[in-house]
């Protein structure tokens, strides 16, 4: 009796099977990969009085890291809301976007496509609803310049605003506020403080095919009463190496209370309570900056104390300085509007140290004079005084300055004596003049 055929059927069944797994079930097709340009980041946020100096790098590539990007053009947004206490804040969703702003927008070329402003043909306006005061950069940037957006804040700007609508639930929880509610007491604490409104501002690409790219981190900034400036003008004195600014501390002006701690302490503690860090002061050349196109840049900021020293200085040239007071909300700085400006431009009216060193040695050819080199930079020569004892009256014997340290006198008369001095010049129009060396006195031969 045979038995083949059972072993045939059940090979036919193992292949089936092994087709079967190998061919599985279809799932649902993926979306196609959706290309746009790369997110922004970092976006960084300064206030200096009333301008809002929005600072970040323009995108040069797309998000599936293609270079040169995608991308043509850039806008910046902003918001202001009125953070709730124990309350996630809004997603940058397409709510968030409805309630915000236009503050800026302009256009964006490859790198090596980059106009020149005088050859710039596009001209990036800010639209209708854009913010009051809002000003708007250059008109066209390249991928991967710094680009720097300013905006004014007006009494618009610093109102909060209801990001979405309230839902459903929001609602059914309104109307169960008008059936009357059992008071129940409360321990007895201090209220808590009420957050700042801030205000908040994000940074998008747009491509070819107005495909926007992921929005930017959000970039808060407090809106907080900005601190009062120093009064009246700044003293600004200079001597010839350094220049000194100096002004009054406003009253405003926050100072940090020092309290010495027992030692060793009584109980082990921990602060419950942070206090703010104390005003501080930044020191600008008014001079030197554009504030609605670039932020400036302090010269220095020297703490709580209301002096600044400078340790060079440049003759001839306009430096205005202005003080502005910066407070902080938390780690985040505010500085107020500057000061009234002192505009100064420092006159080199300080001669060179007198020569020293002169030396005076007679020989057939006359009377040759050495002295020691002075060592100011700016030193354009020297004038050689000489005089006839006994009156000894000084008259000056080269028509020009010396560049050398030494002077050969040739027009001597054998045995008559002479008295020399030496006064060194600087490069001043005209040049300031030393005092007169120490005198020497030789006879000619």
């Amino acid at each position: 009796m045979t038995r083949g055929c059972p072993a045939v059927v059940g090979a036919w069944l193992l292949v089936a099977a092994l087709l079967a797994a190998g061919c599985g079930s279809r799932g649902s097709p993926l979306p196609p990969l959706r290309i746009v340009p790369a997110t922004i980041t970092p976006v960084e946020v300064t206030r200096l009085g009333d301008r809002v100096y929005v600072e970040f790098v323009a995108p040069e590539e797309d998000s599936d890291g293609t270079t040169p990007g995608d991308i043509i053009r850039v806008e910046v947004y902003a918001v202001t809301t009125q953070p709730e206490l124990r309350q996630p804040r809004p997603p940058v969703d397409e709510d968030w976007f409805d309630a915000a702003t236009l503050v800026a927008t302009f256009d964006v070329e490859p790198p090596d496509a980059a106009l020149s402003p005088d050859d710039a043909t596009g001209v990036s306006t800010l639209p209708e609803d854009a913010a009051e005061g809002a000003l708007a950069p250059a008109p066209v940037v390249a991928q991967g310049d710094d680009v720097t957006v300013v905006e004014r804040l007006t009494p618009e700007t610093l109102v909060p605003v209801i990001i979405g609508e309230p839902d459903d639930e929001d609602e059914e929880e309104d109307d169960d506020e008008d059936e009357p509610v059992r008071q129940v007491p409360r321990p007895v604490v201090a209220p808590p403080f009420e957050p700042l409104p801030i205000r908040s501002y994000v940074a998008v690409a747009i491509s070819s095919r107005e495909r926007m790219g992921d929005p930017s981190a959000i970039a808060d900034l407090p809106l907080t009463d900005p601190p009062a400036p120093p009064s009246g003008l700044p003293v600004v004195t200079y001597t010839e190496e350094s220049v000194d600014v100096t002004w009054t501390q406003p009253p405003t002006f926050r100072r940090p209370v020092h309290v010495e701690s027992p030692e060793p302490p009584l109980l082990a503690s921990r602060a419950v309570l942070e206090w703010p860090r104390g005003s501080e002061y930044a020191v600008y050349d008014q001079a030197a900056w554009d504030p609605d196109a670039e932020r400036p840049e302090p010269l220095a900021s020297p703490g709580d104390e209301p002096t600044l020293t400078e340790d060079s200085v440049v003759f001839g040239e306009t430096r205005c300085y202005a003080v502005r007071v910066v407070d902080y909300v938390g780690t985040t700085p505010v500085a107020g509007p500057a000061s009234l400006a002192n505009c100064v431009v420092p006159v080199d009216t300080f001669p060179p140290a007198a020569p020293t060193g002169l030396i005076a040695v007679a020989d057939g050819n006359g009377i040759s004079l050495v002295w020691d080199p002075n060592g100011e930079e700016d030193l354009a020569g020297y004038v050689v005084l000489r005089g006839t004892a006994p009156d000894a009256t000084l008259q000056r014997l080269s028509a020009g300055p010396v560049v050398a340290t030494a002077f050969q006198d040739t027009r001597v008369a054998p045995g008559e004596r002479y008295v020399y001095r030496v006064q060194a010049l600087d490069g001043s129009i005209p040049p300031n003049v030393s005092p007169p060396s120490e005198a020497v006195a030789e006879t000619a031969r």
